[in-house]
């Protein structure tokens, strides 16, 4: 593999097909247009809170892990990524009449349940190239789709969702994901492609999963 190759975009452009398939969920469209029920944006922002903790874990177990300037920017990120997400969702929570005590009480789904000890275990167990490709697609796969979807936003008039798209089209969110995609492709010495493609195509399955767990309002059998 050639080491001038972005490692990001490399992996990107192999599994396009995965990524169009997250990036045009029915979820991410109706959220967009504001005619997704309300009940279902409410499930998919708990679960997403109580997601977005274990995300910050993981970047701390990748800070433990890695030299001083890696880790100092890991946790750079995760900083930026509470302050834009998390408070963004506190504001939201609100608005919606809930309180935080609400959100983090809520059970987790077989989905998020599975994709966070995904991450979880991959930054723990793995290298820190390892880590940051299993994280890199949540960042990325918002940013892609504030991008792809600006043009329907004209037709949404409900303010949560309008809250909701602003944090993932600003400024300091595409800087969030500039740098964790930085980190990444500077980490990378142009080896092991084929596992790292592996992890990165495992996230952007569970990011598909994600839309489709909140879609389907999915519960627990039992």
């Amino acid at each position: 593999m050639k080491r001038n190759t972005l490692l990001t975009d490399l992996l990107k452009k192999d599994l396009e097909p995965l990524w169009n398939r997250v990036v045009n969920h029915p979820f991410v469209i109706e959220l967009y247009k504001g005619t997704l029920p309300l009940e279902k944006f409410v499930f998919y922002l708990k679960q997403d809170y109580n997601y977005l903790i274990s995300d910050m874990r993981a970047f701390s177990l990748l800070a433990s892990k890695s030299d001083y300037e890696m880790s100092k920017v890991a946790l750079e990120i995760a900083e930026a990524d509470a302050t834009v997400e998390m408070e963004n969702y506190v504001k939201i929570i609100e608005k919606l009449g809930l309180s935080i005590e609400d959100v983090l009480k809520e059970e987790a789904s077989p989905t998020n349940l599975a994709y966070t000890n995904f991450l979880l275990s991959t930054c723990a167990l793995g290298s820190p190239l390892e880590c940051l490709v299993s994280l890199v697609p949540c960042f990325w796969v918002y940013e892609d789709i504030s991008k792809m979807h600006s043009d329907k936003i004209s037709e949404n008039s409900v303010e949560v969702y309008i809250d909701w798209i602003n944090a993932y089209s600003s400024k300091s969110y595409r800087t969030i994901v500039s740098n964790i995609r930085k980190l990444t492709d500077n980490a990378w010495d142009g080896t092991n492609y084929d596992k790292l493609k592996q992890l990165f195509k495992t996230s952007i399955r569970y990011e598909y999963m994600f839309w489709e767990m909140a879609y389907r309002l999915e519960k627990w059998p039992i």
